[in-house]
Parts: structure tokens; C-alpha cells; sequence
């Protein structure tokens, strides 16, 4: 299984997919957004270049501005 934002996944669903494809997939902005995976952030550049395996642990963070003072 991958557990992705506390969220257990089918492995066959999303195992050898790159982070960008995906995060593209799941309809997040690749450019406002950061991936932590197994407790290591991955730089926006190298999205399409990591794997999802097999026991990882992902979290997808992304930002929202707004609000005034």
C-alpha cells in the first residue's frame, strides 16, 4: 500500500507513477504545491523524476493566499 495525505492507496493504482504524473492526475498545480515523501521534501524539479513505491508515505501540501489586513 502508499499512504498519500493519510490515505491509504491500491498499490496497482498509483506504484511506478512519477510524483508530477501524479499530482497532475489528482488536480493539484505542480508549481504551488510542495511533496514530502518518506519524511524527505522532493524539489518541484525532480517531480518527474521520483517514483511512487511500494510502503511510501506522501504528503501533498499546497498553498492558498488571500485575506487582507
Amino acid at each position: 500500500m502508499v499512504q498519500i495525505n493519510g490515505e491509504q492507496q491500491d498499490v496497482a493504482l498509483v506504484a511506478g507513477k512519477t510524483l508530477l504524473a501524479y499530482v497532475t492526475e489528482a488536480g493539484y498545480d505542480p508549481v504551488g504545491i510542495v511533496i514530502e515523501k518518506n519524511m524527505e521534501i522532493i524539489h518541484r524539479e525532480d517531480f518527474d523524476k521520483v517514483n511512487i513505491d511500494d510502503g511510501d508515505v506522501i504528503e501533498i501540501l499546497h498553498f492558498v493566499g488571500g485575506g487582507q489586513f
